[in-house]
């Protein structure tokens, strides 16, 4: 499953709480990063826009959690800082 499709089914499936999403994605030159769903404006297949204006590459992501629960991880993301 892509970024998009993930967060699409966090977000619009009624079983979850999309307030309980946590997205972290590498962050140059800091590092990394995480985002929460409530911050979360749009996703496509390319972008995460925040309601901030933000626009956060979704091939930066590097794992998703709901809640405590990593939900997706991207392959050797400990290798991409």
């Amino acid at each position: 499953m892509s970024v998009k499709e993930i967060l699409d089914k966090l977000k619009w499936h009624p079983d979850y709480d999309f307030d309980k999403v946590t997205v972290k994605y590498v962050d140059r030159p800091k590092g990394f990063s995480e985002i929460r769903g409530y911050e979360i404006e749009k996703v496509s297949f390319k972008f995460i826009e925040l309601k901030s204006g933000t626009m956060i590459p979704t091939h930066r992501v590097v794992e998703i959690r709901y809640g405590d629960k990593i939900v997706w991880r991207k392959k050797h993301a400990e290798e991409q800082v």
